[in-house]
């Protein structure tokens, strides 16, 4: 189905027998009145009634009718057929219909009882088709276009690929024919059918479809010009035009409009297409889906493409084989000569259940289409109307009952806006009463009621003083926000602070006296007279004016009410402070350097001021923005200024705090953000800020000296040294990286390598860096000569002379270290092969034991003795239990033994060696060592 198209039940659906249709039936067409006309392939014609009922039936043709189409402004139809068998055979009739003589020729009706001679239609003229025997081929589809009848054009449609159109005179002159091709680049073995044919337009600018199976085409017919409207086409009968004269394509995946110009919307309807029809709105179409193991489904649905929903839907038990439609209806033979009838239902009904579903623009769209009483269309307002209002779409309920004036009683609309105090809709209604001349005395009074600004002072003035008068002992009597809001609507500033200080709304009050009459001496001397909680609820709403307004005196009251607590605190300790600074930063978009004194006077004034990381963050961004924080006042006034002793509740400290400069040079700022990041972060110790938003501060304000000590906090080494790479500092580059890249320290060797890969990177000279970093690689011995030859080599601009020192000493070390180990080597051979002769002898050669002394004890070896291979004897008294070991090389061996097996359990942890691979200057030797441990043994 479509997408996202609902699905509705317009037709109603019966199933009729015996209705008389031919059982080789071949084509249909609308008839006069309401009628239908049906060719037989017996070449007859049939005219139903508008009820389906026959009227009449003649021979219009010998063997078999293909085509047929009825021109209702001429009361003409046009037949094309078939005389015999054969193709050459084919003739075009034109018959008038409304004719009351006996037609020229014509058999006798089917039905006995009618008045043939007063019904069948007469044959104007006969036409062959073909005019040589060359032109044989097999006639599949007709248009007609007949605007200025006689005068008109026939178009057919054939199996060899060509369409041929006829266009002249039809009743009286000799036909002119021409023939176009539909692919003239086709062999005529491969050329493809016409599936079907349209016209389009006007006499003076007449086009043609032509579809097949793989192109869709659009000829001029005045000139035959071609033009390909898409590369794909459609199978016969899955074509047709709407009543706009757009051709409309049925392909599997979608369905698709075009014009003679091009191809436009397309809809997504699935199902294999098998028959497309245009009724009236409707796009009729057949389709079939493969069901899965259920087999194929085969349905037909009419389209409401003007509304976008399904009017019906049918299921099939097999595709069918003609579909026959006209105004309001569908007729689907079945085999057995049963018929599926479609009736549309009438528009009462089809309104209904379009209100089911709420959908009343479509509603609204399909009356007004139908051209509706103006009653009906009022009521579908009122419906629309009432829906909206129980949605809450005020504007748009109020838009529909304006639309119902004349027919809907004005009471109705108001009892519903007054219920919802939509004073405005209200209002609106009213006056399009009085515009119409439709209200009434007591509409007029709502009227004036509903108006924010009052016409007549004095009677206003006199209702609030009594007001006042009478709430005095109690509560006013009347809403306060109504009354208020009527006031400052119509400028009575006065009035409205005098019902509000009346009434303790404190709020209220500041918020006239600060918006309407711009008093901000007055707010803040109001506000001293309040609680601290309330005078803070009352400046997060409020204060931005007073801010803007009264700067140094507002930042003082607010020190005050971040700094100090309502009431005495529990166990001794200090009450909590009254608010946060978070409370009231938005006040200060237009202040920032107020901001930045209070946040500094916060952190300052109390040990752990509430959400304290907040307060970093904020002052840390205010000292970044470079000197674009000093900000002046609406008039011009000096952001630097001093609030006076009897504003502050503690005269010393504020006063001092509000009495320093609030501008400051980029460098000092910068300076302060410094100082803070280090305030907030001791070494050794947690954050008191968050370390990543203070990073993405300091990167987007380019702050240097921020992110190093913060990645240097976070040990994120590397990300350092990018920053002292980025901003070109060579020797604090160097500097970072001995601070960073000693190991004994915590740090990370590899960052050696990195700084000398960036020296090796840059385009300009940096051999006095280059001599530097040497130094110190050869002073720690932290990177491989080879390593560093490799990664200078890559800089064009350094000579040999920059490192030629450096490997010279390099190399002696390394020669020493040779000849060293050439001496290890000869040493580790030597007693290698001493040990392999002894196991040799001792495996192959007998041990000849002439000791005479115990080895322990040094006495005389007296039966039983306990030789070892080792060379030793012993009395077996001095061995006691122990005599499966030689006493005195047994330590020895435990040792050996527990070196092998500590190698051997180090080889099989590659965590570590790969970490100490990670951390050593010299990774071939750690690699040499895991080897020697056995790490690459099997076992």
């Amino acid at each position: 189905m479509s997408l996202g198209w609902k699905k509705f039940s317009f037709f109603e659906q019966a199933e009729l027998d015996q209705l008389g249709l031919p059982e080789d039936l071949t084509c249909g067409a609308e008839g006069p009145d309401g009628g239908l006309f049906l060719g037989a392939a017996t070449g007859s014609v049939s005219l139903l009634e508008p009820s389906l009922a026959p009227r009449t039936s003649f021979q219009a043709h010998q063997h078999t009718i293909l085509q047929l189409t009825y021109l209702e402004a001429k009361k003409t139809l046009v037949t094309l057929g078939l005389e015999d068998a054969s193709h050459l055979s084919a003739t075009l009739k034109v018959w008038l219909c409304n004719h009351k003589g006996r037609p020229d020729k014509a058999p006798a009706a089917a039905n006995p009882t009618q008045d043939v001679a007063q019904q069948a239609p007469l044959c104007l003229k006969t036409i062959k088709v073909f005019t040589t025997k060359a032109m044989d081929t097999e006639l599949l589809c007709m248009a007609v276009h007949g605007g200025s009848w006689p005068q008109a054009h026939v178009a057919i449609g054939t199996r060899s690929g060509n369409v041929l159109v006829l266009h002249g005179d039809f009743v009286r002159d000799k036909l002119q024919r021409a023939n176009l091709v539909a692919d003239p680049h086709a062999s005529p073995t491969a050329s493809q059918p016409i599936s079907d044919v349209g016209f389009t337009g006007q006499d003076g600018k007449l086009f043609l479809y032509a579809v097949t199976e793989k192109l869709t085409l659009a000829f001029n017919v005045a000139n035959g010009a071609r033009v390909v409207l898409d590369e794909a086409g459609a199978a016969p009968g899955c074509s047709t035009l709407d009543s706009e004269g757009e051709l409309v394509v049925g392909r599997p995946e979608a369905v698709y409009f075009y014009s003679p110009d091009g191809r436009g919307p397309c809809f997504v309807f699935e199902g294999q297409k098998h028959q497309l029809h245009w009724l009236d709105h409707y796009l009729v179409a057949a389709s079939s889906q493969d069901m899965g193991s259920v087999g194929v489904g085969h349905t037909l649905q009419l389209y409401d493409m003007r509304n976008k929903l399904i009017a019906a839907s049918l299921s099939l038990a097999e595709k069918p084989r003609q579909i026959l439609c006209r105004s309001g209806l569908v007729l689907i033979p079945l085999p057995g000569g049963h018929v599926i009838r479609l009736q549309e239902k009438g528009l009462a009904a089809k309104l209904e259940l379009l209100f089911t579903k709420s959908l009343y623009p479509i509603a609204l769209n399909m009356a007004r289409f139908e051209q509706a009483d103006e009653g009906i269309v009022a009521r579908i307002q009122q419906r629309y109307g009432d829906h909206l209002h129980a949605r809450g779409d005020y504007d748009g309920a109020m838009s529909q009952y304006m639309a119902t004036m004349g027919h809907l009683e004005a009471s109705y609309v108001i009892r519903k806006f007054l219920d919802a105090q939509r004073i405005h809709n209200l209002t609106a209604y009213l006056e399009q009463l009085h515009e119409k001349g439709l209200a009434t005395a007591d509409h007029t009074t709502l009227l004036l009621n509903c108006y924010t600004k009052a016409k007549d002072v004095d009677k206003l003035d006199r209702f609030l003083k009594g007001a006042e008068r009478q709430g005095a002992s109690g509560t006013l009597p009347f809403s306060i926000d109504t009354a208020v809001k009527v006031c400052r609507a119509a400028g009575y500033f006065e009035h409205a602070l005098d019902v509000a200080k009346a009434a303790g709304e404190h709020e209220l009050y500041l918020d006239i006296l600060l918006e309407d009459c711009s008093g901000f001496d007055e707010a803040l001397t109001y506000l001293q007279t309040l609680p601290a909680s309330q005078a803070a609820s009352v400046l997060q709403k409020h204060g931005k004016a007073l801010i803007n307004g009264r700067p140094e005196e507002t930042t003082a009251l607010l020190m005050r009410l971040c700094t100090s607590g309502e009431g005495p605190g529990q166990g001794g300790e200090p009450a909590p402070v009254t608010a946060q600074v978070a409370d009231f930063a938005h006040l200060f978009a237009d202040r920032p350097q107020a901001l930045m004194l209070l946040c500094e006077f916060v952190l300052n004034s109390l040990r752990s001021p509430p959400s304290e990381a907040l307060l970093y963050h904020t002052l840390l961004e205010l000292y970044l923005n470079d000197g674009r924080t000093t900000n002046t006042g609406p008039e011009g006034d000096s952001p630097t200024a001093s609030v006076s002793h009897q504003e502050s509740s503690s005269s010393g400290e504020v006063d001092g705090a509000l009495s320093a400069s609030m501008t400051g040079s980029a460098t000092w700022q910068r300076e302060q953000a410094k100082e803070l990041l280090n305030r907030g972060w001791a070494a050794g110790e947690e954050p008191l800020y968050s370390a990543d938003h203070a990073l993405v501060v300091c990167r987007m304000h380019g702050f240097s000296d921020g992110l190093i000590f913060l990645y240097e906090r976070m040990r994120l080494f590397r990300e350092g040294l990018k920053v002292h790479m980025e901003s070109g500092d060579h020797g604090a580059l160097i500097d970072a990286c001995v601070r960073w890249g000693d190991i004994n320290r915590g740090g990370d060797p590899q960052l050696w390598h990195e700084v000398l890969d960036f020296f090796a990177a840059q385009p300009t000279d940096c051999a006095a860096e280059v001599q530097e970093m040497l130094s110190h690689i050869e002073r720690g011995n932290l990177l491989p000569p080879m390593v560093v030859l490799q990664t200078l080599a890559r800089n064009p601009h350094l000579k040999l002379a920059v490192v030629k020192e450096y490997m010279g000493r390099q190399l002696q070390a390394e020669s020493s270290h040779i000849e060293e180990d050439r001496r290890q080597i000869a040493k580790y051979k030597k007693e290698a092969a001493e040990a392999r002769k002894e196991a040799e002898e001792l495996t192959t050669k007998a041990k000849v034991f002439q000791n005479s002394k115990d080895a322990l004890s040094g006495g005389a070896l007296e039966l039983p003795a306990v030789h070892f291979l080792c060379g030793h004897s012993y009395n077996a008294r001095s061995l006691g239990e122990n005599d499966q070991e030689c006493p005195l090389c047994a330590p020895k061996f435990r040792q050996t033994l527990s070196i092998k097996r500590s190698l051997q359990a180090g080889a099989k942890e590659p965590d570590k060696f790969f970490t100490q691979l990670k951390q050593s200057a010299d990774g071939f030797g750690v690699v040499a060592e895991f080897f020697g441990r056995g790490m690459m043994n099997n076992e």
